[in-house]
């Protein structure tokens, strides 16, 4: 789970969930992300999903939307991946990647530094 602002978002059985731990209530719950990993960049939720895409989703108690996805591995992952400065690196049991995202607000393309 991350906590950003006044909400707290995580993963509920592959389904993310926006809760407010204030009254313990549940806001909204959608989208199907598997058993994946969650990371907070500024206001942006980076969802490593357990089928490999990743999901860039905007951290807001208003809604469930989706900034961008694309398929970071092409096999099952478990793993938790890693941000260093504006390089995602994303793993599984038999592949790895790295990709370089975009650092302006509203682009919503991540390119590929590393051939798997």
């Amino acid at each position: 789970m991350v906590r950003h602002g006044r909400h707290v978002y995580g993963l509920d059985d592959g389904v993310l969930v926006c809760l407010d731990p204030a009254t313990g209530q549940r806001v909204w719950k959608d989208g199907r992300y598997g058993h994946g990993q969650i990371l907070l960049v500024e206001d942006v939720l980076l969802i490593q999903t357990e089928p490999g895409d990743v999901v860039l989703m905007e951290a807001t108690p208003e809604r469930h939307r989706e900034l961008a996805r694309w398929p970071a591995l092409k096999a099952k992952t478990w793993n938790n991946p890693v941000l260093a400065g504006d390089l995602l690196l994303v793993r599984n049991d038999q592949e790895a990647a790295c990709y370089q995202l975009p650092l302006a607000k509203g682009a919503a393309r991540a390119e590929p530094m590393i051939a798997r």
